[in-house]
């Protein structure tokens, strides 16, 4: 009777298990980090990640002039640094240290 009774809870909790697997594999998630080739200009937030990318830890101003993101900040080291990011492709127009 107890090896009965072993079955029937293992049946159980297989019972409960399958319903939730199945649930997550029709989940589709989303990206964690939002896609930068949109037609439109690239958001601030992407402008700063690839001057943090370039070296730049601190951030100390942000500045859209025309067509290009100006972030000013300072390095690991602690010197001056302006990077000036194209707004509509993210290219890194000009670094100054």
């Amino acid at each position: 009777m107890r090896n009965y009774l072993i079955s029937a809870a293992a049946l159980a909790m297989i019972g409960l298990a399958v319903p939730a697997s199945a649930a997550d594999l029709a989940y589709i998630q989303e990206p964690v980090a939002p896609v930068y080739a949109q037609a439109g200009p690239i958001p601030l937030q992407a402008a700063v990640d690839i001057a943090n990318g370039l070296g730049l830890i601190s951030v100390s101003n942000t500045n859209k002039w025309g067509s290009e993101w100006q972030i000013e900040g300072y390095d690991v080291a602690g010197s001056y640094m302006e990077v000036d990011i194209d707004a509509r492709t993210g290219a890194v127009v000009n670094v100054d240290r």
